[in-house]
This record gives structure tokens, C-alpha cells and sequence, in this order.
């Protein structure tokens, strides 16, 4: 891989281990997060901190990012209309549910969650913006499909079966395609440890699509909580929604 790339990912690497551990960490820790050489992290951080990206405190050395890079690109998310209506909505559910809110678009033959509130708890999703799961294992990317042809859908599953190395597991398309159908009839798809083991996610279909693509909003949370909750947070996401 030319240098330059390589120095481009380490840099996205990195913002993500930060908002995955979501404290700051020490050139320590982000040379075992990150696997890379101690001299080659210093460097990336030093370039960083120049720039504005981090910040770091001289007494403690550890490093975070800054207000800079947590106010970038956040428009990405906002509807050109109404540029605080998803952010406003995702807040809000948030503080209503105290769940984790997850917000996600079909990338290729992925969905990517573009947009993530984590949850107070200690236990939550191993996620954070920018991660791509398979759209058959997650509620978002089920939602999502709902609004697809069936050919169309059979289609994504065949394309991403092709990329799977050998031994991995293969999307069952016929399973999907129930999957699929029971989100069209009902208008939302509830999870159950697709991807964390005890949570699954509610989600559903914002209205509008952004610059071109449909969206879906989810409520993330451990499963007991999902099932008892189950109307509360159905209601909650619909008004949500409704103002998005």
C-alpha cells in the first residue's frame, strides 16, 4: 500500500479507537490499539495536534480529539430543508429511551451506521459512526431492504456472498427475504442478537430520503429491556420520525 494511503487510514483508525474507547488515551495506548509502530503513532499524533485535530494535555500526555473534529462534517446527516431535524430527533429519542440510537444507509452491500448516540451503560453496542455490518444482520439494514424489490435484494445478498472468503458464512437469501417481508408488513423490524448477544434494535424507515438516500433510525438496547419496552419505544421512534 502506497505511504500516504497507509498514513491516511492509520489517521481514521485512530479517531475511531477514540470514539470507540470514547476517554483519552496515551501514546501507549493507541500504539497496542492501533497495532502500529510507537515512532510512527508519535509522529501521527504530533501532525494531528498541530493541525487543530487533538489536543493534548501536557501534564497527563493524553491525547484527544478536539471541537474540531467532533463539529466536521455533521452535516452530512442534516436534511438541507430542515438542517437540525435528525440530530434534534436523535437527541431527543436519547434522552426519552436512554438507549443507543443508531442511524444507517445502505453502503454497496452493507449498511453503514452514519450517525451513533451511545447508550449511558456500561454494556453497550460495539459500534460507533462509520461501522458497516451485513444488511441482513441488522435491523436497519432489514428496514432498509423493505423498500427494495425482491430481485434487487437477491441481487445485494449474491454480490456479498461473492466477496466472503471461503470459510465464512454465506447470506441465506431465502431466509432474508421473510425477514424482508415481515418489515414490509409491519412497517419496522425489531432485532434479537444479530450482531451484540442480548440486544437487538427497533428501526425504521425515515420518511424523506438525504441527498438521494433512504435512512433508517433504530433503538438499540438489551433485549429484556426491548420486549418490556417494546410499545414504548415504538411510539417514541415513530414521533421521531415524524419530525425528522
Amino acid at each position: 500500500m502506497d505511504r500516504s494511503v497507509k498514513s491516511a487510514t492509520r489517521v481514521f483508525d485512530m479517531l475511531e479507537t477514540f470514539e470507540r474507547e470514547r476517554r483519552p488515551l496515551r501514546v501507549a495506548d493507541l500504539v497496542e490499539c492501533l497495532d502500529a509502530p510507537q515512532s510512527s503513532v508519535s509522529m501521527l499524533l504530533k501532525t494531528l495536534v498541530s493541525q487543530g485535530y487533538l489536543d493534548c494535555n501536557p501534564a497527563t500526555r493524553e491525547y484527544c480529539p478536539s471541537a474540531r473534529v467532533a463539529n466536521m462534517c455533521d452535516w452530512v446527516t442534516h436534511l438541507p430543508h430542515r438542517p437540525q431535524a435528525i440530530p434534534e430527533a436523535m437527541h431527543k429519542l436519547a434522552e426519552q429511551t436512554g438507549e443507543t440510537i443508531m442511524l444507517g444507509r445502505i453502503e454497496g452491500v452493507h449498511l453503514q451506521y452514519t450517525t451513533v448516540i451511545h447508550a449511558p451503560e456500561a454494556r453497550r453496542f460495539d459500534v460507533v459512526s462509520g461501522t458497516k455490518r451485513p444488511l441482513h444482520r441488522a435491523a436497519l439494514g432489514l428496514v432498509l431492504m423493505s423498500i427494495l424489490d425482491d430481485d434487487r435484494i437477491g441481487l445485494l445478498l449474491r454480490r456479498y456472498n461473492a466477496l466472503l472468503p471461503p470459510d465464512a458464512k454465506a447470506a441465506n437469501i431465502k431466509a432474508t427475504l421473510a425477514e424482508v417481508s415481515v418489515a414490509r408488513d409491519q412497517g419496522y423490524y425489531q432485532s434479537g442478537g444479530l450482531t451484540t448477544p442480548g440486544h437487538g434494535v427497533i428501526a425504521m424507515l425515515l420518511p424523506s430520503a438525504l441527498r438521494g438516500q433512504r435512512m433508517a433510525l433504530g433503538v438499540g438496547a438489551r433485549l429484556d429491556r426491548l420486549q418490556l419496552r417494546k410499545r414504548e419505544y415504538l411510539d417514541r421512534l415513530s414521533e421521531a420520525i415524524a419530525n425528522c
